[in-house]
């Protein structure tokens, strides 16, 4: 077909659709799995039969206008997996963004990438969402009905699904091969589910993204917009029976003093073994014995010196991410990190047309014991503990979600922590949500010396000396979106002595009012494509009614040429009460700079000034604060990836200027990728505020999201002993470390 052709037949078939508002159905013919080639060449003599439909919506920063450039998609499906060909057409000498990335790398949404979104039960709950760049490297997430971006995206699910991409002269094109048992889905031969197509690229400095269907962005319900009908019929979803053995080694050591050789210990070995099994379509159990959750990289540093509270971070051990998405709440009542040393534990997952349920257990060895309290959390290391948390949720109808949710963690030696509570989701019309969170906890404090403090939380002691108390939390939240306006009110009640010893809670006795207004808008200027304006009001009591927070905020944001986003935000402190004593007149300033102009060079800028609060001093005091923050990623070709991140803080007593702290942390990172699955990585940081540095190099295979083999170690070092100053490479402790784990699968 030539290239005018092309043209008119897109311009008919947008006619014809956009005029259109009945929801599609395509009903697929069905082909040998053997009969397409799968090379990242869409050949029609493969594809001659499949399904063609074209991505002829351009949803941003159109409003579902017509799409420019040329993209359609081909479906078709065998016995046992689902074919899909995704073609962009593009005019020569066109730049394709597009790398060969790790899987599930975020580097991968700076690239031209197709995206197609999954509803197996039509009902609106959630969005198995599968991608891949214009050479096939994957990132596959959970879109859940969320409208706030935070809890919106589940990027534990993982799909094993083959997808291999090309780059042309006149398009780029990626095929998949996707097994129908990697998509939760009803049980029976004969499906019908909900589905779109995406095609997301750049083009002359902005994002554009293309779609299959039009979008109302009057309904912020994302997930609620994926309506077209996908007709399969006598096909076969296999149960899966996966082994998951491993086998680990490490060897450590260290200087006893700077000039010694490193001596290392024995060889420690490690062997386990995980079982995952599907009951049916939508019942499956994992079950691990001596797992190893060591990290293939390690978390990047954050700054904490001037913290009173624990800080939260992310999960990266796929047994304890998988799933998850169901016991996210905005209390934090589980925080998977909280199990952190498993000798045994089983999970059970089912999603059926009109429920969902979550049931682990854990034998951990070591139990983390945090304490939350008004102003500051205290964390202890405990010994052996048994979890419990079972999770389950019940849709109504589509408008309606209601769940429950118990943890318990009993302690060996005494003392447990019990947590039971309700929520539910009622989406009253398109424009306007209520969410609620309801929580009751019944504790006992084990008798132990976990954490050293005299601190009291009223009558109650921090030292953990046997008492018992339980308290409770109730999350209200109000939203209202539109187009133009997002609007929410949020209440949260926190008593004195709530705690969730399966979770993550660093602050309570507060009642908390938050009420947010923001005003957006998508003018696709050549020099202004969107911006939005907004503001934030918080109050915040204790339940003995004293005032501990009157705070206003305002910002803005627009997104102009080079594919740039700033930011500005104005967060003004009008009342603070800290440890007892009340501070007026805080003001900080926060200015963000986001920029991905080519593939080559992306980076983000970020810069805070204002006064803030000396936390950790024995009398709290104002400071004049400073960040600065900035991440560049370079990406020299296909291969080869280059980024920093440096981030810089500093506090000063406002009349003397001297410090209260200052320092920086710098982090670097080199990835060679050879493909899709194969990887070599650098990753070195210098932290001034420990005065230490590490460097972590690492070998990675990793053909799907369970088979893993990795080889590396890590040399850390102190830049300062006794106030001398310690050559950056003199490494006084050493690791050297394998692993490998193989999916052994077997489908019937």
């Amino acid at each position: 077909m030539s290239k005018t052709m092309r043209k008119k037949f897109i311009v008919i078939l947008f006619l014809i659709s956009f005029f259109s508002s009945a929801q599609k159905e395509y009903s697929l013919s069905k082909i040998s799995p053997d009969k397409i080639k799968l090379d990242g060449v869409v050949n029609m003599t493969e594809w001659g039969d499949a399904v063609q439909i074209p991505l002829i919506f351009e949803q941003f920063p159109g409003n579902n206008t017509k799409a420019e450039r040329n993209t359609v998609a081909y479906l078709t499906y065998s016995d046992e997996f689902l074919f899909v060909a995704f073609i962009s057409f593009i005019d020569p000498d066109t730049e394709v963004r597009g790398s060969i990335r790790p899987r599930d790398n975020m580097s991968v949404w700076n690239d031209d990438m197709f995206i197609i979104s999954f509803d197996p039960f039509k009902d609106a709950r959630n969005n198995f969402v599968l991608s891949s760049n214009s050479l096939g490297s994957q990132f596959d997430l959970r879109m859940l009905n969320a409208t706030d971006d935070r809890g919106k995206y589940d990027s534990s699910f993982n799909a094993n699904f083959v997808s291999v991409g090309s780059i042309t002269e006149d398009r780029y094109q990626v095929e998949w091969k996707i097994p129908f048992s990697e998509i939760p889905s009803p049980n029976g031969e004969n499906q019908q589910w909900h589905f779109n197509l995406g095609n997301r690229y750049y083009k002359d400095g902005k994002n554009i993204e293309l779609g299959s269907q039009t979008i109302d962005r009057d309904n912020p319900c994302e997930v609620c917009q994926t309506t077209d009908i996908l007709t399969l019929n006598d096909i076969k979803i296999k149960k899966r029976f996966g082994l998951l053995p491993y086998v680990s080694a490490s060897v450590s050591g260290e200087r006893e003093n700077i000039d010694d050789k490193i001596g290392y210990e024995p060889i420690e070995r490690r062997v386990g073994l995980g079982i995952n099994m599907d009951f049916n379509k939508t019942t499956s159990l994992e079950v691990t014995f001596n797992p190893d959750f060591s990290q293939v990289e390690a978390d990047v540093t954050r700054i904490d010196i001037n913290s009173a509270v624990s800080l939260r971070y992310r999960e990266r051990r796929p047994y304890f991410s998988r799933g998850t998405d169901i016991v996210r709440f905005s209390d934090g009542a589980f925080y998977s990190r909280s199990i952190s040393n498993p000798s045994i534990s089983t999970k059970l997952l089912s999603q059926n047309s009109n429920s969902r349920i979550f049931f682990l257990t854990a034998v951990d060895q070591d139990s983390p014991y945090l304490i939350a309290s008004e102003d500051k959390s205290y964390l202890g290391q405990g010994g052996q503990s048994f979890v419990n948390v079972f999770r389950y949720q019940r849709i109504i109808n589509d408008k309606t979600r209601v769940g429950m949710y118990t943890s318990n963690r009993y302690y060996k030696d005494g003392g447990y922590g019990n947590l039971f509570g309700i929520d539910g989701l009622l989406i009253l019309n398109k424009k306007w949500r209520l969410n609620y969170e309801l929580f009751k906890n019944f504790n006992q404090e084990p008798n132990k010396d976990w954490i050293d403090s005299s601190d009291k939380i009223g009558d109650r002691s921090i030292m953990l000396d046997g008492e018992q108390f339980n308290g409770d939390a109730i999350y209200l939240t109000f939203e209202r979106n539109t187009e133009h306006w997002k609007s929410y009110f949020t209440y949260r009640n926190i008593s004195p002595n709530y705690q969730t010893d399966v979770g993550f809670v660093v602050k309570n006795n507060r009642r908390w009012a938050t009420f947010r207004h923001m005003y957006q808008n998508i003018v696709d200027k050549e020099n202004l494509r969107s911006f939005e304006l907004g503001t934030k009001l918080d109050v915040n009591y204790t339940f003995d009614n004293n005032l501990k927070t009157i705070s206003l905020d305002g910002d803005f944001q627009f997104q102009t040429i080079g594919n740039t986003e700033i930011s500005f935000t104005y967060d003004w402190d009008i009342f603070k009460n800290f440890m007892g004593v009340d501070f007026k007149n805080l003001p900080t300033s926060d200015l963000n700079i986001r920029s991905s102009p080519t593939e080559f060079f992306n980076f983000n800028i970020s810069y805070e000034w204002g006064k803030d609060l000396a936390y950790n001093e024995e009398i709290p005091e104002k400071g004049k604060l400073r960040t600065f923050s900035i991440y560049t990623s370079f990406q020299i070709n296909e291969n080869l990836n280059i980024n920093g991140l440096l981030n810089y803080s500093e506090l000063k007593n406002l009349e003397t200027l001297e410090d209260y702290f200052s320092g920086n942390i710098f982090r670097l990172t080199t990835r060679y990728q050879f493909s899709n699955f194969f990887n070599l990585r650098l990753i070195a940081e210098k932290n001034t505020f420990n005065k230490s540095f590490f460097i972590q190099p690492l070998v990675q295979w990793n053909p799907n999201p369970s088979t893993i083999f990795y080889l590396g170690g890590n040399q850390n070092t102190d830049l300062e002993i006794d106030e001398e100053i310690i050559p950056l490479l003199k490494f006084r402790r050493s690791q050297i470390f394998f692993k490998f784990q193989y999916l052994i699968g077997v489908k019937k």
